[in-house]
């Protein structure tokens, strides 16, 4: 049946690959408090512990750009899910918190590594113009594997089982990653990958203003998204008084919200322009973050994440593809070159939140986000204006 066709098969293995990397970095906000009580640790160091993993993802995204030039698609999807299984069976089976931040930091790399073959392989098998609607299903499946993991995450949680339960969903959704690449067939990747160079260098001087500025605001936008989910459980628990159950729940619907968010784009994108949609999607975004630090009532939170998933949905995509219209035709490079500031901006987040907590509070990180998601509008109207000029 063409349902089951070759192609159709690699492309749900790829929003799978997207799926994996939610179900594991999402539950950070749920799990950090058990595994600081587990390992005697403090609350900030288990939550900076993750910092492995989003360095991790940067680091994978940087060995992709090279590894498909030597590596065939079909062994580097089986390699790197591989090694996901294997570190998630260890983070459960070793008692270390050495080897939990060691296995985070391989899930990472292998996790970059996934994603970027979804990407090349979807940018193999489709043309131009469903490319794009392919790569805003990537973000469904990764709002979708947020909403599932934490809420799963805090019944497990509540049930008493093991913390490393959290990432059942991620394990799971590996194996069938790995199921659909053994009895599926790649397209080849010969130099399909090309080879970045230095954001310093000549070519990158030759971008316009625009494209720098936007790169900024993915980077700062990163920080300030990762922060909310990272430390709203935890503050929910401390200030409003909510269960651990409870308080995955509130961030489940952060990921609910982007999955409704990101199909709500994916009509509005084909009816007005990405100045316009960017521009008003990330001043309300800031407008709700202020409203997760603001709520006194614990009914009122689940409320405001649903709200700031919406706005929130979508919008890193479509900024991307606002900064690589800066020019006629964006090569490679200049794509690499934005999503380099993203997952540098991910990769920092755990720890720069961590010790804005320790040096302040609580409620101190989640006005940081706040202050983020504010540079973030500031540099998305200064691009605007630079590229009205």
């Amino acid at each position: 049946m063409a349902i089951f066709s070759n192609n159709n098969r690699i492309t749900f293995g790829s929003f799978l690959a997207y799926f994996v990397m939610s179900a594991v970095i999402s539950p950070l906000g749920v799990v950090s408090g058990p595994i600081a009580e587990h390992f005697a640790i403090p609350l900030t160091a288990a939550n900076a512990s993750f910092t492995f993993l989003t360095s991790g993802v940067f680091i994978g995204t940087l060995i992709a750009v090279f590894i498909f030039d030597f590596l065939g698609l079909k062994k580097i999807i089986i390699g790197g899910i591989s090694i996901i299984c294997l570190s998630i069976y260890s983070i459960y089976s070793i008692d270390s918190f050495l080897v939990f931040k060691i296995c985070l930091l391989l899930i990472g790399i292998s996790c970059g590594t996934e994603m970027s073959a979804a990407a090349v392989v979807i940018a193999k098998i489709y043309d131009e113009k469903m490319r794009a609607s392919m790569l805003l299903l990537t973000d469904s499946f990764y709002s979708m594997a947020g909403a599932i993991s934490t809420s799963l995450a805090g019944i497990f949680l509540a049930w008493s089982w093991h913390w490393s339960s959290a990432y059942v969903p991620a394990f799971v959704a590996a194996f069938c990653i790995a199921a659909i690449a053994l009895f599926s067939r790649y397209p080849d990747t010969a130099r399909v990958v090309p080879e970045i160079e230095s954001a310093t260098t000549k070519v990158a001087t030759r971008w316009p203003l625009s494209v720098h500025v936007i790169g900024l605001s993915m980077m700062v936008y990163l920080v300030g998204f990762v922060t909310i989910y990272s430390w709203v459980p935890n503050y929910s628990q401390s200030f409003l008084g909510l269960s651990a159950e409870a308080s995955s729940e509130v961030v489940s619907r952060l990921f609910m919200g982007m999955f409704v968010g990101q199909l709500i784009m994916f009509f509005l994108v084909l009816k007005f322009s990405l100045r316009a949609l960017i521009t008003i999607y990330a001043a309300l975004a800031t407008l709700l973050t202020v409203s997760l630090w603001t709520v006194n009532a614990a009914a009122m939170l689940p409320l405001a994440m649903l709200g700031l998933g919406l706005v929130t949905g979508g919008l890193f995509k479509t900024v991307l593809s606002y900064g690589t219209t800066a020019v006629e035709e964006p090569s490679p490079k200049m794509v690499s070159y934005l999503i380099f500031h993203a997952g540098l901006g991910t990769a920092i987040a755990p720890f720069v939140s961590s010790m804005v907590v320790e040096r302040f509070s609580m409620l101190a990180v989640l006005q940081f986000a706040t202050l983020c998601y504010v540079l973030m509008l500031a540099l998305i109207l200064i691009a605007c204006r630079l590229r009205a000029n």
